[in-house]
């Protein structure tokens, strides 16, 4: 069966959820440590606010202090984690406000790929594959699959669109915010295991792309992000969390 993988050539840029299993035979061993724990972090198996050590995750992999203290480094680049002086790290906070400016930018960049994606054309391959993807959310509303599957379905139908684009710094852009999304998505969903893509949403983006209508592809796509915004940021204010915070006067 394809899927992304097989639908793409060259060095594309693929989200982490689908590298998941992959092999890492050719990495070294800090980018194994930092694919590890990014992993970790996105998939709330380290959880918001989680405190570790480089001692902890060594010893929980068996390599040295170094890859990690290296690993961590670029995490601290990306904003995932945060260091604490004399007593280790913590993983970074997810605030409605990050979450809105995420969600922001991932609208303006997602939308123009998926614009590009329409004008340079998809290949046949890849075009199957989005129809097959499109219907999940179908299935999904059926109850004939999991919220995990519709989770890696939107995550790799806009994955192949990006890499589409012609433009390899906005793919690479997207797939990053799509990394951190999926931190917010999987959030989302603990709250509300309810938020899901309706049925047709994805479909209307296939369709506009095999059309090749790039203002239709790039307004269903901006749609589409912005209706996940709203329904993040709904869900994400039902926290115990945000309604237990004080409320303060403005300055």
């Amino acid at each position: 069966m394809s899927d992304i993988h097989s639908v793409l050539t060259g060095t594309p840029h693929i989200p982490a959820l689908l590298l998941i299993d992959s092999d890492q035979s050719g990495l070294d061993r800090t980018s194994q440590a930092y694919r590890a724990i990014r992993r970790q972090i996105i998939d709330l198996t380290l959880p918001p606010g989680s405190g570790f050590t480089e001692t902890s995750l060594a010893q929980q992999w068996h390599i040295s202090k170094t890859p990690v203290r290296e690993a961590l480094a670029r995490l601290r680049r990306d904003g995932l984690v945060d260091a604490l002086p004399r007593a280790g790290y913590v993983v970074s906070p997810v605030t409605l406000q990050d979450t809105d400016d995420l969600c922001a930018l991932r609208s303006l960049l997602s939308s123009e790929a998926a614009g590009a994606a329409a004008r340079r054309g998809l290949t046949a391959p890849a075009l199957e594959r989005l129809e097959v993807l499109s219907k999940v959310p179908f299935a999904l509303a059926a109850g004939e699959v999991e919220q995990e599957e519709s989770l890696r379905a939107g995550i790799e139908f806009e994955g192949i669109i990006v890499n589409f684009s012609g433009n390899n710094r906005l793919s690479k852009a997207v797939v990053d915010v799509l990394d951190e999304l999926e931190r917010v998505l999987r959030m989302a969903a603990l709250i509300d295991p309810g938020i899901a893509s309706p049925p047709g949403e994805l479909e209307a983006i296939y369709e506009r792309l095999r059309d090749r209508d790039v203002d239709g592809a790039q307004d269903a796509t901006r749609a589409r992000c912005e209706r996940v915004r709203t329904d993040v940021l709904q869900v994400l204010a039902k926290s115990a969390s945000v309604s237990r915070a004080h409320i303060q006067l403005p300055t």
